[in-house]
């Protein structure tokens, strides 16, 4: 009787505890908002066990009676997550919730004492990890990776002698790095990447059962400095297989890894590096190395040969390594030397043996021919020499290795014909030849017998010398994606049956005629133009946009032809009617005595003229296409200063407010929608009526219901959504290189820049991501931070979004000081400019060895009170596409912010060197008060504002190149020694590129005179 009656009480209490669980069930589905697959459809309390546990439920196990796992992997579940309605889980050992959408805190997972496997990765939660999780003493493993975490990481894991993995990348978690991990016991997989971990590794990490036990240590994308071990060296790893320790700001030698025997992967790549290459890392050791990640470092000296036998993947590219190509690599698989400043034959590479598959050498110093050997790379599948100076004919044995798939031999001073074999490849599927001088007609024809590669996805034979016409055997290629055949001298037809498949195409600069075939209509002007003037193009229907509103460039190249010749002549006619008129307004006014009308007259008649003359630049900047990826001498002007002058004249005449601000208003823009319902149902091109100076008309645009772009924002503080944005009102402030700045303005009444970016300018979707996401992460209070961007899924659909700055540039109060418009700028306020402007470039250049690229005095705001300075659009040049680098440089030469060694560069790029030289013009301009493309005087030579004041340097005149207007009242003939030394630096920063300072040395003496 007494055990019947032990068994009812038992059964009782396994029943209530059961209820107990599903009831708790029940309360956390309440949270879950979406569930796209019907997976908790099962939820239903009539398919409860006997014992009352619902282990038929989705993603439930039970274990007498009781709830031990819970999982939704992958179920793309959206909601708050609810850790408090389940804290009656008391026997829950499994928690997996990875890849859904889940949001809230954890504060409660503390909770579940008995719980062994934690994973919440890739979800949304956020806040802080509570302490309590290292309470959790039988976790075996932890993954919180690619949530919203923020704040200190606990520490004392050690407490936790069961843990063996904890992976916590991709969150904001902060902290001493050498603390956490000497406290987290004996775990194998730790992974604390994508942080904002702080210190440097020291010995402090020599906690022995860390040390003996841990395998994978994966610390990259923190923000850790410092040198490496630098006490005691490397600790005794005796297990660790794979050390990654990339994207930080480690500086010092690389440390020994003799005694790490277990070493698979190192990764120290994107630090501060020194010293020479380690190497013992490449000599056959009792080392396990196979891979060896050592690029974008400060390493010098040779690369000795490789002897190992285990390494399979070596990359050392951009450091600065020198003499010749390594004569043996070993095992190698893959090698990166790329980016440094290698010398000596390539010939070398033919003693690296059949066992290499990818070859990269682009940009560095090497000479000599390819091989026409057959044996070699059997197993090749990459091979890039590209930027190098490679001379002879290109063999027709390169054809003919079997796996090759990629091909890049561009910028190099490769001659003759391109080889057949080529094309007849069965596994390439990228050929980059552009900027050679190969010759004759394209061997497609040769080819008629044998079978084309099928694979070829990108073809670019751009800048080099070929003729003949454009074989039609290129419809053959059904994969071709990319295929661009410009600046050549290839004439005849445009073949008809172009793959479809084709999102990029370029054969301007040609002299190809005839009708443009109807599959290739889609594709912009600046695809068939400059050059080809015989082509046609259809006016079809099917011509026109997919943009509302938008008219067709296609549908009207030819009326763009006629166009130009018109203008050109009403130019000439109007001109010569200005004149004859304004002769005829003089004689009148010798004859009669009616100076006031005459003069009044005369000046309506310029003033018309003036308008005509605007106009006419305005259009043919319209029509003006943009540049083609990369340079070529002959695209730059032929001496510094002659070409600045022109394209000084050219701005400011057709623009007036050109680019003179970052928020210089170009109108009020009252009623001007949102830049992205401009952007998705619009022109992208502002027409001249948005953007008149007086009279901006309102652009009666819908936004659109549901945007199909993403938007990314980097600040929590700051959160919208695509949709808010596009219904922000519009008001045009600004108009660059780059495209056009809105001041949109949001519900909540936050007020944001909006960097609308010309089509073509942007870079591709992953590379344009990673990099503006970096950008992103640049804080400084002299620099306006991109907050954002928004990528759309049409060409021309690109935002930057940062807070809006409620202030003038520099540019303007140059203009308008010597207009009169406003009250100049006092010595201390221009120090402070100075100084404030250095001492971010100073930031950029050596805390994130990054140029701005693109400094003038439009892109210095000076904010209203305070008079601080605000550097903006810094580093574009990392998001642009070549061609985009390539208009911001010449924007940059027309403006006089140009060094003179670009002119001598196939492809200038921006540089720490020619910001320091862009600096000592703005610094010259604080100084004189006049802009920098200023035509200052008429003397021979001497063409702006540079040229100027070296001129009075050479005459010992330096006081006339001071603005006057910055002297004490009563005493105009003294200028301050702090002038003077401003002066002398500005003019030491605008010397030729070796002989510059640093921006170090420029903001430390800088710091002297400012105080």
């Amino acid at each position: 009787m007494h055990v019947t009656c032990l068994i009812i009480c038992l059964f009782l209490v396994v029943n209530v505890l059961g209820q107990s669980d599903f009831a708790a069930l029940l309360k956390l589905k309440k949270g879950i908002v979406q569930d796209p697959s019907g997976l908790l459809d099962s939820w239903d309390s009539s398919s409860l066990g006997s014992n009352g546990c619902p282990s038929n439920w989705f993603g439930i196990v039970c274990a007498d009676g009781r709830v031990i796992s819970l999982a939704f992997d992958n179920a793309g579940l959206v909601g708050d997550f609810s850790f408090a309605a389940i804290t009656g889980l008391s026997l829950l050992r499994n928690l997996s919730l990875s890849n859904n959408q889940f949001t809230g805190t954890i504060v409660k997972v503390g909770m579940f004492k008995s719980l062994e496997f934690l994973d919440l990765s890739h979800n949304r939660f956020s806040g802080s990890v509570p302490d309590l999780l290292i309470g959790l003493v039988h976790l075996v493993s932890l993954n919180l990776s690619s949530n919203q975490f923020d704040g200190a990481f606990p520490t004392g894991f050690s407490k936790l002698e069961e843990l063996k993995y904890v992976d916590v990348h991709g969150n904001g978690f902060s902290g001493d790095i050498t603390r956490l991990l000497s406290r987290m016991g004996s775990v194998e997989y730790v992974d604390l990447s994508s942080n904002r971990f702080t210190g440097s590794m020291d010995a402090g990490v020599g906690n022995p059962s860390f040390v003996l036990s841990i395998r994978y240590l994966n610390i990259s994308h923190n923000l850790l400095n410092g040198v490496l071990f630098p006490h005691d060296g490397m600790p005794y790893f005796d297990s660790l297989e794979v050390f990654d320790a990339s994207n930080n700001e480690f500086v010092g030698t690389i440390p020994a890894f003799n005694f790490v025997v277990s070493l698979q992967t190192l990764r120290l790549g994107r630090n501060k590096l020194s010293g020479s290459l380690p190497e013992a890392l490449l000599r056959e050791s009792s080392m396990l190395l196979t891979e060896l990640d050592l690029s974008l470092n400060e390493l010098q000296g040779p690369v000795g040969s490789i002897t190992s036998t285990t390494l399979k993947k070596l990359n050392i590219s951009s450091n600065k390594l020198t003499g010749s190509l390594p004569a043996t690599v070993g095992s190698c698989a893959v090698i990166d030397l790329s980016n440094n400043m290698l010398s000596g034959n390539l010939s070398r590479i033919q003693s690296w043996g059949n066992h290499v598959k990818v070859i990269q050498l682009s940009s560095n110093s090497l000479t000599g021919t390819l091989s026409n050997n057959s044996s070699e790379f059997l197993r090749l599948a990459l091979l890039n020499v590209s930027n190098n100076s490679l001379e002879g004919v290109l063999p027709a044995v390169l054809g003919t290795y079997p796996e090759l798939e990629v091909i890049d031999l561009s910028y190099n001073r490769l001659n003759g014909p391109i080889p057949s074999t080529l094309f007849q490849s069965l596994k390439l599927t990228d050929l980059n030849l552009s900027g050679n001088n190969f010759t004759g007609p394209m061997p497609l024809y040769e080819s008629i017998n044998s079978t084309l590669s099928s694979s070829l996805k990108s073809l670019d034979l751009s800048r080099n010398s070929l003729t003949g016409h454009l074989p039609s055997e290129l419809s053959t290629f059904h994969s071709l994606v990319h295929l661009n055949l410009s600046r050549n001298y290839f004439d005849g037809i445009i073949p008809g049956n172009l793959p479809n498949s084709l999102n990029g195409f370029d054969v301007s600069f040609n002299n190809l005629s005839g009708e443009v075939p109807e599959n290739l209509m889609r594709f912009s002007d600046s695809a068939f133009h400059p050059g080809n003037s015989l082509l046609i193009f259809p006016s079809s229907p099917s011509n026109s946009r997919d943009f509302p509103g938008l008219p067709s460039t296609m549908h009207q190249s030819r009326i763009k032809t006629i166009l130009r010749i018109v203008l050109i002549a009403g130019l000439i006619i109007v001109a010569a009617l200005v004149v004859l008129f304004c002769i005829i307004l003089y004689y009148r006014a010798q004859r009669l005595d009616r100076s006031t009308s005459t003069n009044d007259g005369k000046k309506g008649a310029l003033e018309e003229a003036s308008s005509v003359i605007r106009q006419s630049e305005t259009n043919k900047k319209k029509t003006t296409s943009t540049p083609p990826s990369g340079f070529r001498q002959d695209l730059l002007p032929r001496t510094h200063r002659g070409d600045d002058h022109v394209g000084s004249n050219v701005w400011s005449v057709s623009d007036k407010a050109r680019d003179v601000g970052y928020h210089e208003s170009l109108g009020k823009g009252e009623g001007i929608p949102s830049p992205m319902s401009l952007m998705s149902s619009s022109n992208p091109s502002p027409t001249k009526s948005q953007l008149h100076l007086d009279t901006p008309q309102a652009l009666n645009v819908r936004s659109p219901d549901k945007l199909a772009g993403d938007l990314h924002l980097f600040d929590g503080s700051l959160t919208f959504t695509a949709e808010e944005l596009s219904r922000a009102p519009g008001e045009i402030v600004g108009k660059s290189c780059h495209g056009t700045l809105y001041k949109a303005t949001l519900d909540s009444g936050h007020v944001l820049a909006v960097k609308w970016l010309r089509e073509g300018m942007a870079k591709g979707k992953k590379e344009f991501a990673r990099e503006v996401k970096k950008l992103g992460s640049i804080k400084h209070p002299n620099l306006v931070s991109i907050n954002g961007y928004y990528w759309g899924p049409r060409d021309h659909e690109k935002l930057l979004i940062s807070t809006f700055i409620n202030a003038q540039s520099l540019a303007f109060y140059l203009q308008e000081m010597e207009r009169g418009g406003v009250l100049p700028l006092s010595l201390p306020t221009r120090l402070k400019v100075a100084s404030e402007i250095a001492q971010c470039l100073n930031y950029l250049h050596n805390e994130k060895a990054i140029p701005h690229g693109n400094l003038k005095s439009s892109n210095v705001l000076l904010e209203v009170w305070t008079m601080n300075a605000r550097l903006t659009d810094y580093s574009l040049h990392r998001i642009l596409t070549p061609a985009g680098t390539a208009e911001q440089v010449l924007n940059a030469g027309a403006l006089g912010y140009r060094p003179p060694e670009f002119a001598s560069s196939s492809k200038p790029c921006p540089s720490l060197n020619s910001d320091v030289y862009a600096y000592g013009v703005i610094l010259l301009e604080l100084i004189t008060g006049r802009s920098s493309g200023e035509i200052v005087c008429g003397i021979p030579g001497v063409v702006d504002l540079t040229d100027w004041v070296r001129y009075l340097a050479r005459e010992n005149r330096f006081d006339e190149c001071i603005d006057r207007t910055i002297l004490d009242l009563d005493d105009k003939e003294k200028v301050p020694k702090k002038l003077e030394d401003m002066l002398e630096m500005a003019l030491r920063c605008t010397l030729p590129a070796a002989e510059r300072p640093d921006m170090k040395t420029v903001y430390e003496e800088l710091s002297v005179i400012v105080q």
